[in-house]
């Protein structure tokens, strides 16, 4: 792949059963560390579907609220996609930080290191300035510079959601994590300069220390991916638990103080508002649920807050990320606007072994065209109370 000029067409795009196989990991390890070894895969889970909903969808059991629609389209189809999950090893392999986008050495996008941009209405160039349209597609405007260590094994921290909480610890972090026990010290995390709280976690997992942030697109002579970057928040498999152990050894668990928690989404800058907030935070508190704003928490607080739950209720957004801390057996109940159907929480429920409730919100405006779109909901106070008579008890 060429440095200047690199902008004068389309990038193509692959995928990573494009690739050859590796005849196991061992192979698919002896390739990353020879510099002659090749562009292969190594196959670690076929994607799956199950029914992620183990008690049940039973109006006033574990579906409460308005939206028999959305009751009515679980209820249809319970089951939910575990996404496969493959390594991918490229050679001479660009990574654009902004974008957390990679590119292989026939200039072709490594299909899930750009899917997540349906959040940007597909459009790379509105969250990576080293992009530009051209016809069919986007291109670099940039030159590309060269990694300055031929022996560096580059691991990609995440995708093009990492900035935001949920997508961090479940987009490809877990496989990075993966990926650096198995390939040894020559293998890097790489990526843009890190938020606070992204430093924080990766010091968590032991990986700050030979964090290396870039700049501007920059070629590797070796760079290990994988399918996890992309969606992993939206199909979650087995894997995401490694990156949530591995921090909740290292920070600790909660008491059994406290356990009853209510996280917040009032944050400036929140496109999903709860309009009577205040009055759901007072029958919450009358419950015994204390609010919890993870935000304003550093990462280690926010481990073993969760950690201690039994109880959690939640809005649906990355703040439920946090229940991958939580024990098995933790009640769950989402708030989630009916016009706002995600499936990820219930599935990662499943596989924590937490049990799932849904509550359906009302919504008051419709969201816009982005994928995240903005809007108004309110939740019907009488109808929670009754909620969290049934799924929590008293306190």
């Amino acid at each position: 792949m060429d440095g200047p000029g690199i902008s004068t067409g389309a990038i193509g795009r692959f995928e990573a059963d494009a690739l050859p196989a590796a005849a196991g990991f061992a192979a698919f390890r002896r390739a990353a560390l020879d510099p002659a070894g090749t562009d292969c895969r190594f196959g670690h889970a076929p994607d799956r579907l199950v029914d992620v909903v183990p008690h049940g969808l039973i109006e006033g059991v574990t579906v409460f609220g308005e939206g028999m629609p959305a009751i009515a389209a679980l209820r249809d189809n319970p089951v939910h996609r575990l996404a496969g999950v493959s390594s991918v090893l490229l050679n001479d392999a660009v990574l654009a930080p902004d974008s957390m986008a990679v590119i292989d050495s026939h200039r072709r996008f490594f299909g899930p290191s750009v899917d997540n941009l349906a959040v940007w209405n597909h459009h790379l160039p509105t969250v990576d300035r080293a992009f530009v349209d051209v016809a069919g597609g986007w291109s670099l405007r940039e030159q590309v510079d060269d990694s300055a260590d031929d022996a560096v094994i580059a691991l990609p921290v995440g995708g093009v959601g990492s900035v935001n909480y949920g997508h961090f610890l479940y987009d490809g972090l877990p496989a990075v994590l993966l990926h650096r026990q198995l390939l040894g010290p020559r293998a890097v995390v790489v990526g843009r300069p890190l938020l606070g709280w992204q430093a924080e976690v990766l010091d968590g997992l032991g990986l700050l220390g030979g964090y290396r942030a870039i700049e501007r697109p920059t070629r590797f002579r070796k760079l290990v991916t994988s399918t996890m970057v992309s969606w992993t928040v939206s199909y979650p498999n087995r894997f995401v638990r490694a990156a949530f152990d591995h921090l909740r050894f290292r920070f600790g668990g909660g008491s059994d103080q406290g356990n009853r928690l209510i996280i917040v989404r009032d944050e400036p800058g929140n496109r999903r508002v709860m309009v009577n907030r205040a009055e759901i935070l007072a029958i919450a508190a009358a419950f015994g649920f204390e609010p919890v704003r993870p935000a304003g928490l550093s990462v280690a607080a926010q481990v073993r807050r969760f950690a201690g739950a039994r109880c959690v209720i939640g809005e649906s957004g990355a703040g439920l990320a946090n229940l991958g801390f939580c024990d098995p057996g933790a009640k769950v109940l989402e708030i989630q606007p009916a016009c706002f159907s995600d499936g990820w929480t219930r599935a990662a429920c499943h596989l924590l072994g937490l049990r799932w409730q849904v509550f359906f919100a009302t919504c008051r405006t419709q969201p816009d065209h982005a994928a995240a779109g903005a809007f108004e909901y309110w939740v019907d106070p009488l109808a929670f109370r009754t909620a969290l008579a049934r799924v929590f008890g008293a306190p």
